[in-house]
């Protein structure tokens, strides 16, 4: 099988994963596996026709819709690797701000015709181009991304993961009274007990499973790199506001006094990850 591995725009740390599968990528490499175009792997300027293109990064630049409408007309199977790849990823807080206001602020000094044109947004790359298969995170572990590439090479479809990050945390779930709540940094968090119900913001009970909770199992919150799961997929749901409900019951601080607590603390806006991923056929095909 032919591959491509394309990179848009992005911070790499998507095929830096896929690179950490180790000898399991090695055995693909060597038995399922012929990568004929990636810039990190292959010195190669044109894009050929393949079986399979694994896609990193989003859509930020009038560049990259070129480059991915071009490696979907090339390719029988496209892959969405990471969450800048399904959901618009870390990349879409720079949302929050008008473009003017971004090259203002970072490119003063550069003339303007000098830079990549942007777009207005980042977005997903389903908003451009049809996308079978989405393999999301921040970055997706390695053992996820080689077995659902192992999955899609054998023809059988890969693993869909539907609960929450909660599920594989193994922290207990207690109900508390706090009457605030706290940065990860500004207190120690109990080894045992759910960070929720210390007061940390975590988002491990909106977020896929599939990663195996490396970060809360190590005393660090869930910041929703997976996406949203398939309960608040397919019920529309508010998901800010399922996000407050969880909080004010698990720690008794009214909802009220939450939001005012989210807004003031920047670490909500990493949800921005789930704004744009609204295409129904697209929720079918999340590993």
């Amino acid at each position: 099988m032919k591959v491509s591995v394309v990179s848009l725009t992005c911070c790499a740390g998507c095929v830096c994963s896929f690179l950490n599968a180790g000898n399991a990528l090695l055995e693909i490499l060597s038995s399922d596996f012929e990568i004929v175009y990636s810039p990190t792997f292959v010195d190669l300027k044109e894009i050929p026709n393949v079986d399979l293109a694994i896609v990193e990064g989003g859509v930020r630049t009038v560049e990259d819709e070129r480059l991915i409408r071009e490696v979907r007309a090339k390719s029988k199977i496209l892959v969405a690797l990471g969450i800048c790849a399904t959901h618009g990823g870390i990349t879409s807080l720079g949302d929050t701000f008008s473009v003017k206001t971004l090259l203002e602020k970072e490119y003063s000094l550069l003339e303007a015709g000098k830079l990549l044109e942007l777009k207005d947004l980042m977005y997903p790359i389903c908003n451009f181009v049809d996308v079978d298969y989405y393999i999301p995170g921040c970055p997706p572990m390695p053992f996820l991304i080689v077995h659902s590439l192992k999955s899609i090479v054998s023809g059988k479809p890969p693993v869909r993961h539907n609960a929450v990050v909660c599920t594989e945390c193994n922290r207990k779930i207690v109900p508390a009274k706090l009457d605030k709540l706290y940065g990860i940094y500004e207190k120690e968090a109990d080894p045992v007990l759910c960070l929720v119900s210390q007061g940390f913001i975590c988002l491990g009970s909106l977020t896929r499973e599939g990663c195996g909770a490396p970060c809360p199992r190590a005393g660090f919150t869930c910041f929703g790199c997976r996406g949203p799961c398939d309960s608040l997929l397919y019920r529309s749901r508010d998901i800010y506001a399922f996000l407050v409900q969880v909080i004010s019951k698990r720690t008794s601080i009214p909802e009220e006094k939450v939001r005012e607590e989210l807004y003031r603390n920047p670490f909500i806006f990493h949800t921005f990850i789930f704004s744009r991923f609204e295409r129904a056929k697209a929720r079918e095909r999340v590993i």
